[in-house]
């Protein structure tokens, strides 16, 4: 979507603006459902894990298992994540600024 969207701005077409509206609410949008799951990730697996009604799974500490699972990265890892994030969220508030601007 964001190619259509860039081939149909450097086009000049009349449809390029109101495509810009939607793609770019939508990329934010889309990375704040991505942090969400990501700070939920906890009660989420929990509340899974409860409804499978095994008792071995219940009695699992997700949090403890969680902090494993990611201790198995190279810190670098978690640095460009938190880029990449910033990176999305000011992209996508700065090419909506110069659409409101344009």
């Amino acid at each position: 979507m964001l190619g259509v969207t860039a081939a149909l701005n450097l086009t000049g077409s009349s449809w390029a603006g109101l495509l810009n509206w939607i793609v770019l609410g939508l990329v934010p949008a889309i990375n704040c459902v991505i942090l969400y799951s990501n700070l939920t990730a906890t009660s989420s697996v929990k509340a899974a894990f409860a409804r499978k009604g095994d008792p071995d799974l219940v009695r699992i500490d997700v949090a403890a298992l969680l902090k494993s699972a990611e201790s198995g990265f190279p810190r670098r890892v978690w640095v460009l994540q938190n880029a990449r994030h910033v990176v999305v969220l000011g992209a996508a508030a700065l090419a909506l600024a110069a659409t409101a601007l344009a």
